[in-house]
């Protein structure tokens, strides 16, 4: 089964994997994206603890928290892990679910592909994801169910409205110009370039975890790497105006195109603000780069889709 509180069947494809034994201060299933896991589950193996209840209730205080704490994370990976805790809750409800692995998957897929088309107002989206990255077992009839569960998902999020703007996505940009032939080499340069720069991040973000990550103090309390990654994003971010934003505001200044009530400060009135522009830019790139690098791994719920965005924003409109 792919249950997180239901024990292991007989078959012999099913491992069982042990949960880390956490600190006091830190649930660790709680913890991160939940996206890795979540696949894990979907192919097979049982995280004990991983999709029930306490985690539901945690994951979603948390990570309202994290985002409120102005770090460079996202919300997308714990919405995934957070909406495949709520279809695993619901299997419990009913036997022919609760009891049978391939429905189980299939309710488990569904509600992961919900939690993208969720967090990024995207159902189709959604079932692309579930669809290419998370499920292992995806019978053709699964694929409308799936669809379906992301509609009713995204008319929700449309009839909450959350965002105060009657839209499912977090923000709107239209361009009333076309491209020019000539920036399609750009496009590829900057296309190659962010290849390199995300080979690279992982690569630093290995490091980090052999290095910093293996100071004893910061093994025994890993709510004070949380607490030292909160305060120096805040001393860091204070002085530059793209790093203090919120992710969504730095999101719609970076994709909008220059007009003239623009006030996003990244279009330059003459010839001389150019450089202090990309100046300006080539701080907050650096900035958010280091933070999202520190950040990504510590205890707390955090995704990296959104800060990944962020950082490529950055870059292309440099």
């Amino acid at each position: 089964m792919s249950s997180s509180d239901d024990k292991p069947t007989a078959n012999d494809h099913i491992s069982s994997v042990p949960t880390q034994k956490a600190p006091g201060t830190v649930y660790y299933p709680a913890a991160g994206s939940g996206v890795a896991e979540v696949k894990v589950i979907l192919s097979g193996f049982v995280v004990h603890g991983y999709l029930g209840v306490k985690t539901l209730v945690v994951k979603t205080l948390a990570v309202i928290l994290s985002l409120a704490s102005g770090m460079s994370l996202g919300k997308e990976g714990p919405y995934v892990h957070i909406a495949t805790c709520v279809g695993n809750i619901a299997c419990r409800l009913f036997s022919k679910y609760n009891h049978n692995d391939g429905k189980r998957r299939e309710v488990l897929s569904a509600a992961a592909a919900s939690g993208v088309g969720v967090a990024f107002g995207a159902p189709i989206g959604g079932v692309l994801f579930s669809l290419e990255e998370v499920s292992y077992y995806f019978p053709p009839k699964t694929l409308f169910r799936t669809f379906f569960c992301c509609i009713v998902a995204s008319l929700s999020l449309k009839f909450l409205n959350p965002y105060g703007t009657g839209k499912i996505v977090i923000f709107e940009v239209r361009y009333v110009t076309d491209w020019k032939f000539f920036e399609i080499f750009v496009f590829i340069l900057l296309g190659a370039l962010s290849g390199a720069l995300g080979a690279l991040f992982i690569k630093a973000c290995a490091i980090w975890a052999r290095t910093f990550r293996k100071i004893p103090a910061i093994k025994k309390w890993p709510v004070l790497e949380v607490a030292l990654v909160a305060l120096v994003t805040g001393l860091v971010s204070y002085w530059n105006r793209y790093t203090k934003l919120t992710v969504t505001e730095l999101l719609f200044d970076l994709a909008s195109p220059c007009q003239h009530d623009t006030s996003s400060g990244l279009c330059p009135k003459d010839g001389s603000e150019i450089l202090y522009i990309i100046r300006y830019l080539g701080i907050a790139f650096v900035i958010k780069s280091l933070l999202t690098t520190v950040t990504f791994g510590i205890k707390v719920p955090a995704g990296i889709y959104v800060p990944s965005m962020v950082v490529g924003g950055l870059l292309g409109r440099i």
